[in-house]
């Protein structure tokens, strides 16, 4: 403001009784308003045009284009204002459609909120947990981690919740919290085994390194629950993955007289075939799926190893559309298969 009160260079100027400065090109304010460290008359003291050579004295009152430009300022400020309140509301609602319209996808980092009560009763409990692993069974594994949250705040004591969350934790890409909550899970002294063997398997999606720590990790499970066949399946494939093949056989063995055969019967079984066909080096005979996995398996995996890719797609789809996902998703990432997954006639399996 004060370079647009200075008159032009060379013009000349007077100043009359009532704060006006003449000039050739018109009238200018003599004064303007200014903040100065040592007024004594309030935050707001006057100060001379420095271009007049003629120092005003405070008090003096300013002139009809100084209050025009005052408010014109103050219009500015409060248009400014709007206009910066209209760009805040706008961001704000672009941030709630965005939030809203990935809630249901794996990219969103907030999930949408499930309504869960502060507490619960046990009769209650059995019901909400269930929402929660149907969440997670739907591959919904934000909003299940959202959910099992909520339920391990109001029931901290609940048996086996940590285990469960750590689970839907590392399907939502939280690694390092799905470890915490097994580590928690162990000392509480509930689901130890299944625990550590959870651990390994993010030990394993950690690095390619993480051979020697997940065998550790797999032993230990072992070590804290030796009737459990999950952790023998488990460093079976390991050992496989390592060359093991004899160690990987033995550890089989030990599964298959631990497990529940209405369960996992077919894992071992087909995990065996498999193995057979890699310590023999023959392959199964080419043969019609069946829809059993102990046979469609290790058909379609002795069909990769003759590199007929595209009939082992086929087996492998047979296969699919006979048997759960679950089970068929873990008997496809078995190490040997997946080692071919890279061929774009399997890729649709991985």
């Amino acid at each position: 403001r004060q370079e647009e009160d200075r008159p032009p260079a060379g013009e000349k100027v007077r100043e009359d009784k009532e704060g006006w400065v003449h000039t050739p090109s018109g009238l200018r304010p003599a004064r303007i308003f200014s903040r100065t460290a040592d007024s004594t008359s309030g935050p707001i003291a006057h100060a001379s045009l420095p271009a007049s050579g003629n120092p005003v004295t405070p008090g003096q009152t300013a002139g009809p284009a100084h209050v025009a430009r005052d408010t014109s300022l103050a219009t500015r400020l409060v248009v400014g204002a709007i206009f910066i309140l209209g760009v805040l509301l706008a961001f704000k609602v672009g941030e709630s459609r965005s939030t809203n319209s990935t809630a249901g996808g794996q990219k969103a980092s907030t999930p949408a909120a499930v309504p869960l009560p502060s507490s619960l009763s046990p009769q209650e409990y059995l019901p909400a947990l269930d929402i929660a692993l149907e969440l997670q069974h739907n591959g919904k594994s934000l909003q299940a981690l959202d959910f099992m949250n909520k339920l391990m705040a109001a029931h901290p004591d609940a048996p086996s919740l940590e285990y469960a969350t750590a689970i839907a934790a590392f399907q939502a890409g939280f690694p390092k919290e799905a470890d915490r909550l097994a580590d928690v899970s162990i000392k509480k002294g509930i689901r130890v085994s299944d625990s550590w063997i959870l651990k390994a398997t993010i030990a394993s999606s950690q690095s390619e390194g993480a051979a020697a720590k997940q065998e550790s990790l797999l032993r230990a499970a072992i070590a804290a629950d030796p009737m459990n066949p999950d952790g023998f399946i488990e460093l079976a494939s390991l050992l496989r993955y390592l060359g093991k093949n004899a160690e990987a056989s033995a550890m089989l063995s030990s599964a298959a007289l631990r497990i529940d055969a209405s369960n996992a019967q077919a894992v071992v079984e087909t995990l065996q075939a498999i193995l057979a066909v890699d310590l023999s080096d023959k392959m199964v005979p080419v043969s019609e799926p069946l829809g059993i996995p102990s046979k469609d398996i290790p058909n379609a995996y002795s069909e990769m190893k003759r590199g007929n890719f595209a009939n082992a797609a086929v087996i492998l789809r047979y296969a699919r559309d006979h048997m759960s996902p679950q089970l068929f998703g873990y008997l496809v990432n078995d190490p040997s298969l997946k080692k071919f997954s890279t061929r774009p006639e399997l890729k649709e399996f991985y």
